[in-house]
This record gives structure tokens, C-alpha cells and sequence, in this order.
């Protein structure tokens, strides 16, 4: 994982755990499905706030699909390949 993952996987986590769901640590698994299990339609919501700030635009339709937020890896990995 590159220094730039790293990070988003930490902020990324951090809102997960801090703002999102009542979970310690060690119970968010990065692979863990987000869609449904972890995450309502309102924590969904702020995770794409987050992926767009961290693209530096909006999301298009066609990346608002559940395999973009299907786990903390899968946000990560769409995030690196979409940064300016």
C-alpha cells in the first residue's frame, strides 16, 4: 500500500469509527462489506462527501454504485485512481 493509501485508509477509518458507527478498531475489518452491514444510507452519504472531497469533484452517476463503496479497500482504491 503506498503512503497516499495509507492515509486515506486512516481518515477514512477515523470517520467510520469516529463519526459513522459505534465500533472499536479491531471490529472494522478493511475488506469488511460496508454496503448494508456497517453503513445506512446516511453514512453512505458522508462517505461520498469524502470521497469527493478527496477527488476534488463530484461523483458521477456512474460511480455511485455499491462496488465503489463496498469496503474501506474498495473506497481507498477508487479514491488513488480518481485523485487529480
Amino acid at each position: 500500500m503506498t503512503d497516499a493509501a495509507t492515509d486515506v485508509t486512516r481518515r477514512l477509518r477515523d470517520l467510520i469509527l469516529e463519526r459513522l458507527v459505534p465500533l472499536d478498531e479491531d471490529e472494522l475489518a478493511d475488506d469488511a462489506p460496508l454496503v448494508d452491514e456497517i453503513l445506512d444510507s446516511l453514512g453512505i452519504a458522508e462517505v461520498a462527501v469524502f470521497i469527493e472531497e478527496e477527488i476534488d469533484r463530484p461523483l458521477e452517476p456512474s460511480e455511485e454504485v455499491r462496488s465503489t463503496f463496498a469496503s474501506v479497500d474498495s473506497v481507498v482504491a477508487f479514491i488513488v485512481a480518481n485523485r487529480p
